[in-house]
Parts: structure tokens; sequence; C-alpha cells
């Protein structure tokens, strides 16, 4: 019979209990600062420091006395052993959670640990039953491919090599919000697993070697969201699995992203920096040297601008760059949408929770931005076509042509074709429009109805509704509408199913969230 079984240890492998360790204790996760006693209090005390800052009540100093240090001032506070989860192995989760309950494999395991205990204080006994069952489960767990072991308080592996026998065709793996410390265990799972490409392990705080050697070039797509690491760290990791074609790092401490080897990332194609406080796209303009990448994301990473910092109208760099995200940041001009005209081959863009589209209605902003990137064919979730793109440019003229007969032929004309930096392109495609033609009517979107699609579980209703509307407005009509006992909470999904909006402040209108005709509302009970 094949054998996948742990091997005896010499010792019942438990999770670490020393200061470094991370735990977790009533939901909340900490790491452990100090092990030891505090005058006045009996026994042994473990000194914590919190993730959530709010959760502790010190920084750990208490009466005068220093006994750790924090990085916030109250995420601190002195914990007993019976209160503290040290977490438990890799190998133990994923059977209880692929079992349903602990199976008779967790019972074989167990089993042998405690073989290992009965050596240790000389009383040699213990029966050994069920194997059958065992072997039967085993090969359920070898068929696993995907596995996820996501919260479930995981802080080491198990026995030398046994996650290789007893899963060994996992191909894509989910250790995110555990309790590893080290990445060792993280490089362990990739040498036992040879098939593995997927690999997630965000919200782990792992603290990264001076040296480390080992490469897998298997691993294709990596996320680590969430873990305090910069750029630098994020290069290191480029060396370790070089063959990355997907790279997820979105809220870490990303600010420079200097990216001088052009060894680094030669096969990455998606790269996620969400929520890391870059700030300035001097830094994004770094990024230049990774020829092959296709989608960036950028959502809330402070951008007060964009700008290539050329007079050319073509970059020879970003060349296959097609889809950009840059939504929930500080842009606050139009000449950024015109900077993006530069990228040579930009399809798809995701632009929305910027000032810049406050001063605009919702159809009048998303033609400005249709107009002024020639090679745009989704923009936030929305296919172009010809239609929607003529209309678009034509509106664009109407709107800006009386400006443009005004500063033709004068001082002026170079600075408002910086900012429209299509608007001689268009009057080439379209005509220079008359002046009669540049009378707008007043028919804005404000004045304008939309259709809706509201829906509450099975029931769908379609309804009327003037973008100017406020989401509070909005609340109370879907409440009445719906008969709630409460106010909901509700969720734009664009028509064509890209993307999904929470309208998460009542003060704004519905137009402020690029909620545009046809669109789908999804009504929601609300968490509060």
């Amino acid at each position: 019979m094949k054998n996948n079984i742990a091997m005896v240890s010499n010792e019942i492998l438990r999770p670490k209990e020393e200061v470094g360790c991370r735990i977790e204790s009533g939901g909340y996760f900490g790491t452990v600062r100090y092990i030891g006693k505090l005058p006045d209090y009996p026994g042994i005390w473990y000194g914590i420091e919190w993730d959530d800052p709010t959760r502790g009540k010190h920084n750990g100093t208490v009466n005068g006395v220093q006994y750790f240090q924090t990085k916030h001032l109250t995420s601190g506070s002195f914990v007993r052993r019976e209160k503290i989860n040290f977490g438990r192995s890799l190998i133990e989760a994923i059977i209880v959670r692929y079992s349903g309950q602990e199976s008779d494999l967790m019972k074989r395991i167990h089993e042998q640990q405690l073989i290992s205990l009965q050596k240790s204080i000389k009383a040699p006994f213990i029966e050994f039953v069920g194997f059958e069952k065992v072997s039967t489960k085993q090969s359920n767990f070898e068929a696993l491919g995907i596995v996820s072991v996501r919260l479930q308080n995981v802080s080491f592996i198990g026995e030398p090599n046994e996650l290789g026998r007893l899963c060994p065709n996992i191909r894509e793996i989910d250790i995110s919000r555990n309790l590893f410390t080290s990445w060792a265990d993280v490089l362990n799972i990739c040498q036992q697993l040879p098939q593995l490409y997927w690999l997630n392990i965000s919200e782990n705080l792992l603290e990264l070697p001076e040296e480390i050697n080992d490469v897998y070039p298997n691993i294709s797509v990596f996320i680590c969201g969430n873990m305090n690491l910069t750029w630098t760290d994020i290069k290191r990791l480029s060396k370790i699995f070089p063959n990355i074609n997907e790279l997820r790092a979105n809220n870490n401490y990303i600010t420079d992203l200097t990216t001088e080897d052009k060894n680094n990332f030669n096969n990455l194609e998606i790269l996620d920096l969400e929520e890391n406080p870059i700030k300035d796209w001097d830094e994004v303009r770094k990024l230049k040297t990774i020829k092959s990448l296709q989608n960036l994301s950028l959502d809330g990473t402070g951008l007060e601008s964009i700008n290539f910092k050329t007079k050319e109208q073509t970059l020879d760099y970003f060349l296959n760059l097609s889809k950009l995200c840059i939504s929930n940041n500080l842009i606050s001009d139009w000449l950024s949408l015109s900077e993006l005209n530069k990228l040579p081959n930009l399809e798809e863009l995701k632009f929305i929770n910027c000032p810049i589209l406050k001063s605009e209605n919702a159809e009048t902003a998303s033609a400005i931005v249709i107009a002024k990137i020639r090679s745009l064919k989704i923009y936030n979730g929305r296919i172009i076509n010809h239609e929607d793109r003529r209309g678009s440019e034509l509106d664009y003229m109407k709107k800006y042509g009386l400006e443009w007969l005004r500063v033709k032929n004068t001082p002026d004309q170079v600075k408002f074709l910086e900012e429209h930096n299509r608007y001689l392109e268009l009057i080439k495609e379209y005509g220079e429009l008359e002046a009669g033609e540049l009378q707008i009517p007043d028919t804005t979107l404000k004045n304008a109805l939309i259709n809706l699609n509201l829906v509450y579980n099975e029931q769908t209703v379609i309804k009327k509704i003037s973008p100017a509307m406020l989401v509070q407005k909005l609340k109370i009509l879907v409440r009445r509408l719906f008969k709630l006992d409460d106010f909901p909470e509700l969720v734009c999904i664009t028509e064509e199913g890209r993307y999904e909006i929470p309208l998460d402040d009542d003060t704004k209108e519905i137009s402020y969230f690029s909620v545009n005709d046809n669109d789908t509302i999804i009504v929601k009970p609300a968490t509060n």
C-alpha cells in the first residue's frame, strides 16, 4: 500500500511559542513581543502588539517600565496564555477543511505524534486502527488541485515533506490571513508542490531574510497584499519567482518604484499596486523597464496628476499597456487625461471617484475622457462602440468649440491645444464646426432621466431616475418601493457587468458614481 502518511517525528509538532510569533485571540491578530512576569501579577504574561492599534491599551510601557515597544501608542497589551491561539499546522487545516471534520487521516497523524510522546516517556503502548479508511481518504487529498486555508490560524506546515505526500497535485493555494512568521515556510510549500503556479500569501507579516537563494520558476501568479512590503522587497521576490506573470501587491508600503534592473519582471503582464502611497506619477514612469506590462492597477494610490514629462505625442515605452485603473485618486485636472493619450495601446480605463469628475455630470465627463484618449475601447466597464465614440467626440468639439474659435490663431492657441490634445485631430476627422453648431441646448444629463434596474432578491423594477438624485433619496425610494424596514445598501453593477460600485456616500448625486442608463442597482440589507 502506498504510504503518504506523515513519518514519525522525534517530538509532537506544535506551533512555536516565543517572542516574534504571530497569534490570534478573540478574532484579533497580533505579534508576541514579550514573555515573562509582571510585578504584582502572578504567573507568566504575554506582551502582544496587536495589528489593530485600537485593540490594545498601551505601547508596552506599564507603570513606568518598558517591557516591549509598539508602533502605535495603544496597540500593546498583556494577555494570559490560555487566551492565546498560537495556531496549527497547514496539514491539519487542509484535512479538517476538506473533510468537514477530523478525518481518519488526521487521527492517524495524531496517533503517530502520540507514539513519539509515548516513546519519550518510555510507555510504548498504542493501538493502530483504521488504516484502510486512511488510504481511501488519502486518494481524495491527492486529487486536490485548489486549496484555500485562509483564516485558519495556520502557523507552520507540519512534518517534513508531509504536504507533498498528502497533496502532491496542488496547483493553487491560498494561505492568506494566517499566523506564519517565516518566509522559509512559504518557500517550503513551493518546494513540496512542484505543480504549484498560483500562490496567495497576503496578510501574513513575514520578515524577508537578508539572503534567499531559492528560485521557483513555476510560480506565475503571486499575491502578497497587506504585508508591509516595500518595492525593494518586491524586487527581491521577483528573483525568487522569476516567471511571475501576475503580481498583486496592494495595501503595502510601496512608494519608490525604481526598477533599474532590466532582469526584474521579464514576464510580468498584470501588476496591482492599489492602495499603496505612491502619490507621484514620476514613480509610475519608472515602471517603463517592465516591457511586458499590460494591466496596471493604481487605484487609491494618492495620485494628484499624470504627466509623462515629454512633448512627444506617443510614448516609446509602455508599449503593451492596454488596461489602466486610476480610480479613487486625487486627480483634479483634465490635462492628466490628455497625457494618457500618449499611451499607444491603452484600450481600457477605470476612472471613478476623482475630483476632476465632479466638475461635470457623468455623461459629459465620460464624453471628455473618450474624446481625449484615441485608443480607448472600454471605459469604466462599458464598451465604446463606433456611435459612442463619434457622439463623444462631436459633443467634445461642441463643448469647447467657442473657446477654440476665440483662441484660434492667437498666442493662447498653444495652451488650448496642450489641454485639448486631440482637437486638431478631431477637426481633421469631422471638419471644423460652425458657430451655429456650437450653441448647446440645455439638455444636460442632470435634466435627463436614465433607466435603472432596481433589484432586490428576486424582484426587479425598472425606474426612470435623474442622475442628479442624491444617493440618500434613492435609498428612500428603494425602501418604499420594496417595503423594507431599514434603509438599504446600494451597489451599482455596470451594464456590461464588469464592475461593482458601492453607492456609499448618501450626500453625493448618483452620477458621481458613474451610474448610467441601463445600469443595475443591487439592493442589499444594511449591515449595521
